[in-house]
């Protein structure tokens, strides 16, 4: 099992980043209150996960990070940037993946595919080689980068989608279980490649069901309750265990 060495420095990535927030964060679907007056604060060059059960609302509040969403009432900013008011500047700040998004094209390789969105995101074309070298490493899938996206397992996907949404190395990722679908191998991958990113200084926020796993890595750690977070960072195991 995957332990994280938690006394590496981390880069100077983060230092004029201001991080993630949310006050008083309220949204509603059908007279249903699925975040009510949420408060976050996300240290920026860290990862901070936020688990709850289905339904919660762990969605619903990576969406409205990732400006795919409104709030009904608050705020949510990124870097200081309103996800309202300041919509793209947000979105060139963040790596999104999300749980059931069709965000590959199925008929291009896994490597077109990161080519791809290097260039959409800006990459410039002579880092983008580089930038390709260095997801497909961190996230082992040298084996399986030329094949077509629809010849892939859903593990191979999930994977893929994650070095998609890091490949242009936003200072933000926003990552829906990204561990669903994965066996203990492409688990253990995957939380090396989260820890790696905040070693870096990306500021990662990563939403999920209550998996014991990602208590390993996590800086921060939250429970989405009744639409309210509750700080179980210093009792995780016991919390996770009931």
């Amino acid at each position: 099992m995957f332990l994280r060495a938690r006394s590496a420095p981390r880069t100077a990535r983060s230092a004029s980043f201001q991080g993630l927030r949310a006050t008083s964060l309220t949204r509603s679907f059908g007279g249903r209150t699925v975040l009510d007056g949420l408060e976050l604060a996300c240290p920026a060059g860290q990862l901070s996960v936020v688990l709850g059960e289905n339904g919660a609302g762990k969605t619903t509040l990576l969406r409205i990070f990732a400006t795919v969403l409104y709030p009904d009432r608050g705020t949510a900013t990124v870097d200081g940037f309103d996800v309202v008011r300041d919509g793209a500047q947000v979105r060139a700040r963040v790596g999104v993946a999300l749980v059931n998004e069709r965000s590959l094209f199925w008929r291009l390789s896994g490597r077109d595919n990161l080519r791809l969105f290097a260039a959409t995101s800006g990459v410039p074309g002579r880092l983008r080689d580089s930038h390709l070298a260095e997801v497909i490493g961190e996230l082992d899938l040298g084996d399986i980068a030329d094949q077509r996206v629809a010849n892939l397992s859903a593990g191979q996907r999930q994977r893929l989608i994650l070095a998609r949404a890091a490949v242009a190395r936003p200072p933000v990722l926003l990552l829906d279980e990204p561990l669903r679908g994965l066996d203990q191998k492409g688990i253990d991958r995957v939380l090396e490649f989260l820890a790696a990113q905040s070693q870096r200084g990306t500021t990662v926020l990563v939403v999920a069901p209550l998996v014991q796993e990602l208590s390993e890595v996590a800086d921060h750690l939250w429970e989405l309750h009744e639409g309210r977070l509750r700080d179980i960072s210093a009792t995780a195991p016991r919390a996770l265990a009931r």
